[in-house]
């Protein structure tokens, strides 16, 4: 697939506009512009930089991350910048700005009157829009808990909006006042909400020297990874139903089915950050040519697809499918028998064929649909029994 991304990929979020909805997130991998300017040649359609302040810390924690052997989850502990943020005003936004795509510069919000001088001193460049972080779960435990303080979103708000010639997206964190401050900063100018930042804090421990294994104080770092996806969408499903301004997501998207659940549940957008940092700039392309067939092959844009999802947000409890075995598509099963000890109830067995001592796994009316089956088998060969019979929802 050539560079050039398809319309049916195309999205504006508050009066920025987008080549596709694949943004590369916040984080030490957007301390320079390097990691993106690979990206951008893949399908990221912008970037987020690392989270700039005013006084950079010059050092890095190690280990800043932890990835355990074979995971598709990461714990880190970002500390703070390596450069200056002179060196994104003076150098940096213009090598991003020369690529056609847009940048978003983050700045820290936690020192509210810091945040506005960068403000100020970014507005006259070429800048898209400003993302003000008040997410980070490890810092925000060590520094006060701003996340879930309502008086600094208010007064942050008010002050950078005050001073700021861009749009202002407002980061925020997973927590159980997540959609009450949305709202909060939505009601005092807030532009656009992003929803998650890694989870957490979170802890890992090296069992060699029983030490974390983090080199933050404390230990503790940010969760992030496929792991958090089903929390992300759930925050981005609801403050979709919450708000009138946009949401951008962040959050556990890894493929092209987590982006297009993202968009959905009414993203606007979709920040990867780990797939990315673990798999390389490769994973824009992958995603970028899964959206690209999915709208093919629906006869639909992603534009129309954003928020298709909300109109089942209210639906009561269905039983009818669950007494409904599932059933076993028999050509693509080959017999992997991954699905037997998946299923806790003993529905599942495997029967010999006998023709090139094939097997093919036939479930029985022990079934009870849990679904652990489906989501262990390799081939996708194991599906719901509406599906076969047509049961589905249009997009």
């Amino acid at each position: 697939m050539s560079n050039q991304v398809p319309n049916q990929l195309a999205v504006s979020i508050t009066g920025v506009n987008f080549d596709s909805p694949l943004l590369l997130a916040s984080g030490y991998i957007t301390e320079t512009p390097e990691f993106f300017l690979r990206s951008a040649k893949r399908g990221c359609a912008a970037m987020v930089t690392r989270s700039l302040k005013e006084n950079p810390r010059g050092e890095v924690t190690a280990p800043r991350y932890y990835v355990p052997n074979g995971a598709e989850y990461m714990l880190n502990a970002e500390w703070g910048n390596e450069y200056p943020w002179t060196r994104w005003r003076d150098e940096w936004v213009e090598s991003v700005v020369q690529t056609g795509k847009p940048l978003i510069i983050s700045l820290s919000g936690r020192d509210i009157e810091s945040c506005v001088k960068l403000v100020q001193a970014f507005n006259h460049s070429e800048i898209a829009a400003y993302e003000i972080n008040v997410s980070c779960p490890h810092s925000s435990f060590l520094h006060g808990n701003n996340n879930v303080d309502f008086t600094h979103i208010k007064n942050l708000v008010i002050a950078v909006k005050k001073v700021a010639t861009k749009p202002v997206w407002i980061k925020l964190g997973y927590s159980s006042f997540m959609v009450d401050m949305a709202i909060e900063a939505q009601n005092w100018g807030a532009d656009a909400i992003v929803s998650t930042n890694s989870i957490g804090p979170g802890l890992a421990i090296d069992i060699e020297t029983s030490r974390p294994a983090l080199g933050i104080k404390g230990g503790r770092g940010g969760v992030s990874g496929k792991g958090i996806f089903p929390i992300a969408l759930e925050s981005v499903w609801t403050l979709c139903q919450k708000l009138s301004i946009p949401v951008i997501a962040s959050g556990g998207a890894s493929d092209a089915e987590s982006v297009l659940q993202m968009l959905m549940a009414g993203a606007g957008a979709v920040q990867l950050y780990t797939e990315p940092a673990l798999h390389g700039p490769k994973v824009f392309g992958e995603i970028q040519t899964g959206l690209y067939e999915y709208c093919k092959g629906h006869e639909t844009t992603i534009t129309e697809l954003i928020g298709c999802s909300l109109r089942w947000a209210n639906d009561d409890h269905s039983f009818e499918a669950q007494q409904k075995p599932v059933v076993v598509v028999d050509e693509d099963c080959t017999g992997c028998g991954l699905c037997v000890p998946a299923c806790a109830f003993n529905a599942i067995k495997m029967k010999n064929l006998g023709a090139g001592n094939r097997s093919l796994a036939v479930v029985d009316d022990m079934c009870i649909t849990c679904n652990a089956c489906i989501g262990v088998c390799p081939q996708n060969c194991i599906v719901p029994t509406n599906q076969i019979i047509g049961e589905t929802h249009d997009p």
